[in-house]
């Protein structure tokens, strides 16, 4: 598929503009063109901090309403989200038809899309794909248009089509940023889906993606964090994502034909059938079939190690559900990394081992859907919807475990999992581990450490109640200090939900946002390591994802990315006035002496800032319509992309794009930009506005 320019870069006929963005990457964390720190904050001030730290940025009228409404209230207010009315919110997100959709309805709809694309290849190139994702690669434009027009035809008229279930969801995300009146609760929400990260571009992930923000995420952002982790621990998605879904003890054994599990029929067990007669057992065992091979009596390659596998003779590469059956240890080890103690908290290798043994059999029903891709359903509980969690007692191993000291008895079956979260959850380490990470969010990259120890202990004491941890940190002095206010780099997420909110834009179709924030770094949903995006600013601040940023300030400021509307309108254009009317309108006033000369400089000869087209940049990130790349083995964290993450498909996705298109138009223009669009794109991008 024919690459687009990529990478548009807004030229500066001269440096002024830039000096401001250039200080920010050079110092991080204290730029040489802040302003001074103030010996303490204003109100107004105090009002912004919380605004920008609770949510995603204040809207026009959002000050001086929280200062009527007192700002303990509002924090007070936010903590409650189910007090706060967002109907309005509700309304826009009615049209985005996958986001409700029971994770049954997405099974079967990827069920549906594969036969599909398996038929268009095999009309085309003759013969059935063994990787159809592959096969995807190669059919011609005018074959992957045939493609689209079916799932129109095939999905109603496309709103069901498969790659809306991460669109809508993506859609969903920047609507809620910008428009809930519950800001804490979707700030929550991204901050428990990072530290939880699932990367929809692997395979099915992108099936139950939804469910899992909505009914694992969602609901438990300000609880207890043990139902979370509960939550998260038997969710489909994460389970499928660091595969533990396929994750039994070695030496499995499968109820024979007219032979009953021990459990068949125990409320919760899940096992209620009998195994069909001539598979999956040879001499008592596991045979090549597999209980998760999709159909093809395929030899089992090796268990992966780090990096890619060699190919061998006769074995498919690449497809996790046909590795040799045995325990898996990613769930275990990034539970204990980076969902709960920590790096450092304590544990060994010997504890991840044990951990794994104690999640075996914690699977997904039918993930693929019917049982011509699940050979032994039949185990299964029958009233279970696919893609459903579901636990096997015949594949857990039963042994006696030791997880951090503490034995865990043999027999226990699901209850060996549910013990080690509660212990996991309650630990010491994960208090310490959680409240770092907390403190990180909401006040610096290097949080105090006193304020880390008063979050831990509340932790601790409440046995992992969020709501109370952030009320802990919310009244503590450092959260108000002054060296706090605009100590935090806006991620790119924030950065564009932020500049949305505060020219009050109004979004009728979100897409060239989408792939705005892909162009930026940050596709949603993208993130392919289990570590997510990092929330520090060495992470976002330098030249390029400046420039970038400008360029999307200076696009939406323009009136040039399609379905988004914005007023910039100011009086008294082309004097000194605007420039303070734009100031006080998007920072408070509140900017370094270079910044505001910077902007000055504009007035006085408006052709200063012109547009070109740089060198295409080869970036290749976000989430394609048609994707459908065979779940791979889970690779090694260390190593991998730290941000973004692989295409999900050939080419760029429909939102990156229309993106491209936007800035490309933008860029053949030859003329400068209107100087109302000049300064407001520059104000937007000021080291001021891209701090919180």
């Amino acid at each position: 598929m024919p690459r687009m320019f990529r990478g548009l870069n807004f030229v500066l006929a001269g440096t002024l503009c830039l000096l401001p963005l250039m200080s920010l990457a050079a110092t991080p964390r204290v730029p040489a063109t802040a302003p001074k720190t103030p010996a303490a904050l204003t109100e107004e001030q105090r009002v912004l901090h919380v605004l920008n730290r609770l949510g995603y940025g204040p809207r026009p009228g959002d000050v001086e309403r929280v200062r009527r409404m007192g700002l303990r209230q509002y924090v007070a207010q936010q903590l409650q989200p189910a007090t706060i009315d967002d109907s309005a919110l509700h309304v826009r997100l009615k049209r985005l038809s996958m986001l409700d959709l029971p994770t049954a309805d997405m099974v079967r709809i990827e069920a549906q899309a594969r036969e599909m694309r398996q038929a268009l290849i095999r009309r085309n190139q003759g013969s059935a794909p063994e990787r159809p994702g592959e096969a995807l690669s190669t059919l011609s434009p005018d074959e992957r248009r045939q493609m689209m027009e079916r799932y129109r035809e095939a999905f109603g008229d496309g709103k069901r089509a498969p790659y809306r279930m991460v669109s809508d969801l993506q859609e969903a995300k920047l609507l809620r940023a910008v428009y809930s009146e519950r800001q804490l609760q979707e700030v929550m929400t991204d901050f428990w889906f990072n530290h939880f990260n699932v990367f929809a571009g692997k395979n099915l992930v992108r099936v139950f993606i939804n469910e899992y923000e909505r009914e694992a995420i969602r609901p438990h952002a300000l609880g207890r964090f043990e139902d979370l982790l509960r939550a998260t621990a038997q969710s489909p998605a994460m389970l499928f994502y660091l595969d533990n879904w396929q994750s039994v003890t070695p030496d499995v054994k499968l109820p024979g034909r007219g032979q009953r599990p021990p459990d068949a029929g125990r409320p919760g067990s899940g096992q209620m059938g009998q195994a069909p007669r001539g598979q999956g057992r040879i001499g008592g065992r596991l045979g090549q079939g597999g209980i998760f091979n999709r159909g093809g009596q395929r030899p089992f390659p090796p268990p992966p190690t780090a990096g890619p596998q060699p190919e061998r003779p006769g074995v498919t590469p690449g497809a996790a559900q046909r590795r040799q059956p045995g325990i898996n240890e990613n769930y275990a080890r990034e539970l204990l990394e980076l969902h709960t103690l920590g790096v450092d908290g304590g544990y060994t290798q010997k504890d991840v081992q044990e951990v794994a043994r104690c999640f075996t059999g914690w699977s997904i029903h039918q993930p693929f859907g019917g049982q011509r891709r699940n050979r032994f359903g039949g185990l299964d509980a029958p009233d279970l919807p696919p893609g459903s969690f579901i636990y096997r007692d015949w594949a857990h191993d039963q042994g006696e475990k030791i997880v951090l000291g503490t034995k865990i008895p043999a027999g226990g079956g699901k209850r060996d999992g549910e013990l080690v979260l509660t212990l996991l959850a309650r630990h010491p380490s994960t208090a310490k581990f959680i409240a770092t990470k907390l403190c990180r969010r909401f006040v610096a990259d290097e949080p105090p450490a006193s304020l880390v120890a008063a979050v831990a202990a509340t932790f601790e004491r409440t046995q992992g109640d969020i709501r109370a941890c952030l009320q802990t940190l919310f009244d503590d002095p450092a959260f108000f200090a002054p060296e706090t206010y605009r100590a935090k780099v806006k991620t790119p997420l924030e950065f564009v939900a932020s500049t949305l909110r505060a020219t009050n834009a109004d979004i009728t179709d979100a897409q060239a946002l989408i792939g705005a924030l892909a162009r930026l770094g940050m596709p949603l949903y993208g993130c392919q390591p289990p570590t997510g995006y990092k929330d520090v600013a060495e992470a976002w601040v330098n030249t390029g994802a400046l420039l970038n940023r400008l360029n999307f300030a200076l696009a939406l400021s323009s009136g040039n990315l399609p379905g988004i509307k914005v007023s910039t309108a100011t009086p008294n254009a082309g004097s000194e006035a605007v420039v303070d009317t734009l100031l006080n309108r998007y920072v408070g006033g509140d900017v370094s002496d270079t910044t505001r000369q910077a902007l000055l400089d504009v007035v006085a000869d408006p052709h200063r800032l012109k547009v070109a087209k740089p060198t295409p940049a080869e970036t290749d990130l976000g989430l394609a319509e048609d994707a459908d790349d065979d779940d791979a083995p889970a690779e090694p964290r260390r190593g991998r992309m730290a941000s973004g993450g692989k295409a999900f498909g050939p080419g760029t996705t429909p939102a990156i794009r229309r993106y491209d298109r936007a800035i490309e138009t933008l860029s053949q223009a030859g003329m400068p930009l209107p100087l109302t669009a000049q300064l407001t794109g520059l104000v937007l991008g000021s080291p001021e506005f891209q701090r919180r």
